[in-house]
């Protein structure tokens, strides 16, 4: 009779009908509360019904009572996993393994275990074990692939994806994570390749149409991109990091107030994701709402990108109160024209009675040497002296309150050191035409450089005959080294650059900067030399849109592509801008 019990429920079980036959197998278990069969098979109609707080119980006691089944504990270790009980899961896995040293799918099972629990090099062992047991397992290969990429093993983890679609040629989700491998791979052609095939496989695959956007934007087709981003949040109306990816995508547009709105929508689903809260804080700083925007971008230190650079100290940071009396460590973040741009500040803090140490980037000590406000002035890894309260360098605005029209022009804080600018300025030589340092180009890692860069020989619009050129950065992409060959007009000193301190006697000797966005440009204008910066349609956030001038450095002046992408406007009116420009002028 039991028996039979068992068979109809199994039956119901084999046709899909896993809630009829969770309650079959719970009156099984009801009536024989010992039978580890049926415990067993309630536990995974539990399991499948996403139901794990009962799951558990249920396979603990089959475990209990027929603990020579590895299925069992191969199956408590997928509940213990989904329960976010990773050390426990393994346990469970390493037990069915020990009963069944061959069991494929428990290795396999192992390696996600593993990869949740951060050991990447280990689940790479345990999917090549299952993969022993069982070539042709397509899972296997996909969390192996997977587990490659955790550790950035990007050909391997191409290689793993292929396999498994060998195996499996409508495995939609292998296509959508081999497209975010060939992504890693800068493939970005084929990344959307892949991820249009995982669609055509399963057209209502929210996080592939999501990811599908990424690889547009990358491509330059912004407005496919958005269409993608809304057919996920579409199929998906809590899918919180596709509205923060669209909203990015909006910004790029320059579609703020939308962008506002979608960070706003996930935030309203999400109140601690701190991508929206950092793209509302990109949002707000580049409209020139700054109060709103220094507070959100608080939330830099949550985010992927800058986790691992928050410092933590048992003193308090500093948020605006008195200063008088107190020692206060100030200490850099993120890029060197950053530190640049936000050093002014510690004249102000000195101004409030504070006795300031500056910690800063290794290479702009010596630069930084004289400058007004700092009591001690420290690279980054050397010991640091006794200090009352600490504050990263890019939250000092928001202690100290900074608005828009607060802000107050910086006259120069920065200056080169006098005997190194006379030997430059030897080195220049006298010369009665205009003297016009350049930068075109930025680092190549940089993760906007595709925006922020020109080549030369498309930048090269801008020169006049009449004025003298001098290039003021250090590296060069291998076409621009090409077209330097055959340039006389530019006078190039990459060579003997050996530090900001150098790169700052060079500009000392230059009537006018003509720069695209790189530390450079704030070098110059923090100096007090006239600077032309030249801005992408979509700036970064502390160029506030609307305006040809910065508050941030009164002799600036910008210029900014009129859509995106296109230089040739700009390099042209920079190229008019210069047949006027005279060394008495003030920009």
């Amino acid at each position: 009779m039991a028996t039979d019990s068992f068979a109809a429920a199994w039956a119901l079980y084999t046709q899909g009908q896993v809630s009829q036959a969770e309650q079959a197998f719970a009156k099984l278990v009801q009536a024989h509360p010992g039978w580890g069969e049926a415990l067993h098979m309630r536990g995974v109609c539990l399991l499948q019904l996403k139901q794990h707080g009962a799951a558990l119980p249920a396979l603990q006691s089959a475990a209990q009572y027929t603990p020579q089944d590895p299925s069992v504990h191969s199956n408590l270790g997928l509940v213990l996993r989904a329960l976010h009980r990773h050390a426990e899961a393994l346990a469970a896995y390493d037990k069915a393994l020990e009963l069944k040293p061959d069991f494929a799918q428990a290795w396999a099972n192992r390696g996600n275990a593993l990869r949740d629990m951060g050991q990447g090099d280990a689940a790479i062992a345990s999917y090549q074990q299952a993969l022993e047991c069982q070539p042709h397992y397509a899972q296997a290969w996909h969390g192996l692939g997977l587990a490659y990429g955790d550790v950035k093993r990007w050909t391997e983890s191409l290689a793993a994806f292929d396999a498994a679609l060998v195996q499996k040629p409508d495995y939609a989700v292998a296509y959508m994570d081999r497209g975010n491998t060939l992504r890693e791979l800068e493939r970005v052609p084929e990344a959307l390749q892949s991820y249009e095939r995982a669609l055509q496989l399963h057209p209502q695959y929210a996080q592939a149409w999501s990811n599908r956007g990424v690889v547009l934007k990358r491509l330059g087709r912004m407005d496919d991109a958005a269409a993608s981003y809304e057919r996920a949040i579409t199929l998906d109306a809590g899918f919180v990091d596709a509205m923060v990816n669209y909203a990015t995508l909006l910004k790029d547009m320059m579609q703020v107030p939308a962008a506002v709105a979608m960070n706003e929508r996930a935030l309203a689903l999400d109140p601690d994701n701190s991508g929206a809260h950092l793209n509302l804080a990109i949002c707000h700083l580049v409209t020139g709402n700054w109060s709103a925007g220094w507070q959100h971008y608080e939330w830099r230190w949550k985010t992927d990108q800058l986790k691992d650079g928050a410092r933590t100290f048992a003193q308090a940071q500093w948020r605006g109160e008195p200063l008088q009396g107190k020692t206060i460590l100030v200490h850099a973040e993120q890029g060197l024209g950053d530190t640049l741009q936000f050093c002014r500040f510690t004249q102000m803090l000195a101004d409030r009675g504070a006795r300031v140490v500056f910690e800063v980037q290794a290479p702009l000590l010596a630069l930084l040497a004289q400058l007004p406000g700092v009591h001690g002035l420290i690279s980054r890894g050397q010991a640091l002296p006794a200090f009352d309260l600490h504050c990263p360098l890019l939250s000092v605005p928001l202690a100290l309150g900074l608005t828009l029209d607060k802000m107050q022009p910086a006259q120069a804080y920065l200056q080169a050191d006098a005997a190194l600018a006379h030997v430059w300025a030897a080195k220049v030589g006298i010369d009665p035409a205009l003297r016009v340092g350049v930068v075109w180009s930025g680092r190549p890692e940089h993760k906007n450089d595709h925006n922020r860069s020109i080549p030369l020989e498309e930048f090269r619009r801008v020169f006049r005959q009449e004025h003298r050129y001098h290039c003021l950065q250090k590296e060069f992409r291998p076409a621009d080294v090409q077209t330097l060959s055959a340039c006389s007009d530019v006078a190039v000193w990459d060579h003997e650059l050996h530090s900001f301190s150098d790169t700052a006697a060079l500009i000392a000797s230059m009537d006018l900067v003509v720069s695209v966005d790189t530390s450079v440009a704030h070098l110059a204008a923090a100096m007090g030399k006239p600077v032309w910066l030249l801005l992408p349609f979509s700036p970064d956030w502390r160029w506030v849109i609307g305006r040809d001038d910065s508050p941030w450095y009164p002799r600036m002046r910008l210029f900014r592509q009129p859509t995106m992408g296109q230089w040739m406007p700009v390099l042209t009116q920079i190229h008019q801008a210069l047949g006027l420009f005279t060394r008495s002028q003030e920009t």
